[in-house]
């Protein structure tokens, strides 16, 4: 057994561990499904080799002659597909019809045509590249981050890998007839090139959709299920990271603490349902209100907490009456008539989140007791005296 045909074992063996390894995902975590068109894409690459074994041992070559081309261009632009899919893009399937049909005219064109001959290798070899190329152009454009880069890199050093194996084949031989391929010196060559940029292009998309995996996860352990906002572990998370990532000399935070008024009052005489309603509601309301860096989080049954960066206390404050107005006049006959009180804290040195997070309920307390459907700020911060052209609120000075 020379070294060509231990190779073409080796990857069918590592076409199969992958593409096991992706089933195997898309079955534990049901978020992952779209990695199940990875698994094709591997379970068409692996066709190739176990087809130019097969090739070496039939007295029939010309199917496995034809499968084996034909998996490895499908195996290419299931690939494309598939990096389309798992980033919820359309895939880019004028190109891939286009390319297929191509792949099959050419190899058909080419049928019994002189091995080793410049163009007829070039021949077989462009559709090959087109394919792989478009793996590259696909993930260049569907996905973003170092890993993907660095994928549509390897897919591209391997696109021109194959433009390159033409001049190699018709340097070294690639055999005088497709049975005597695994026994040529080009044999152990486009394999070994092609299974390291390969198997290196593997091992990028699997940590892709491991990382990926990985965030859905946190994203769900960190997400409330019923408004959409963070829940207490991920605000507290994103709020620690947040108050890290600030230059302590330049930290302009602000913490809001909201209770929606008489909560217990709407799930008494609407109904529990109706409370949920007035939640989802109200997590609307802040979202389409707020700033696009707020980090937005309901921590409690009718409990929010805003964490507002670069902001004054006095735009907080600016920022919290217009989520008041908006919660007055939320415009849904079919909800009730709701209110919310609130508390403003602006971050000040020294402080870690769970001191900033204190005083803003300290002065959520106050709004509570001062007769709710208002906001107070803490102590020691003055209002902006614009804010009562918006819907007065009032801050508390020591």
């Amino acid at each position: 057994m020379n070294g060509a045909v231990v190779l073409l074992i080796v990857n069918a063996v590592v076409a199969g561990l992958f593409a096991l390894s992706y089933f195997l995902i898309a079955r534990i975590s049901r978020g992952q499904r779209p990695v199940i068109a990875f698994g094709v894409s591997y379970l068409l690459g692996m066709v190739t080799p176990i087809s130019e074994i097969a090739i070496r041992l039939t007295d029939y070559p010309a199917p496995f002659m034809l499968a084996s081309y034909m998996a490895l261009l499908g195996g290419f632009l299931a690939m494309a597909a598939a990096l389309s899919i798992f980033h919820r893009k359309r895939p880019p399937w004028t190109a891939i019809a286009t390319l297929a049909v191509l792949g099959l005219i050419t190899r058909i064109a080419i049928w019994g045509g002189t091995r080793d001959d410049l163009i007829y290798e070039l021949a077989f070899q462009l559709p090959l590249a087109l394919g792989i190329l478009l793996c590259s152009h696909t993930a260049f454009r569907t996905g973003k981050g170092q890993l993907n880069h660095t994928l549509a890199g390897l897919f591209l050093l391997s696109g021109l890998n194959f433009f390159i194996k033409p001049f190699v084949a018709a340097a070294l031989g690639s055999g005088q007839t497709a049975r005597d391929y695994a026994g040529s010196a080009y044999a152990l060559y486009s394999q070994a090139s092609t299974a390291i940029l390969l198997t290196g292009a593997g091992l990028t998309v699997l940590l892709i959709v491991i990382q990926t995996t990985i965030q859905e996860y946190v994203r769900t352990a960190e997400t409330d299920h019923l408004s959409g906002l963070l829940n207490r572990r991920g605000f507290d998370r994103q709020g620690q990271a947040l108050l890290a990532s600030a230059p302590i000399g330049k930290r302009q935070l602000c913490a809001v603490m909201i209770d929606l008024d008489h909560f217990k009052r709407i799930n008494d005489c609407f109904g529990h349902d109706m409370g949920d309603r007035v939640i989802q509601a109200f997590a609307d309301i802040l979202r389409s209100t707020a700033p696009k860096s707020a980090h937005l989080a309901r921590t409690g049954g009718e409990e929010f907490v805003i964490l507002l960066n670069r902001v004054s206390a006095p735009a907080a404050g600016l920022i919290v009456e217009a989520m008041r107005a908006h919660t007055r006049e939320h415009g849904q006959a079919d909800l009730p008539t709701f209110s919310f009180s609130a508390g403003i804290a602006q971050y000040q040195a020294g402080d870690s989140l769970a001191d900033l997070m204190r005083r803003a309920d300290q002065a959520c307390y106050r709004a509570k007791t001062l007769g709710r459907d208002r906001i107070e700020t803490d102590h020691g911060i003055a209002a902006d005296s614009t804010a009562s052209t918006v819907v007065p609120f009032k801050a508390v000075n020591a």
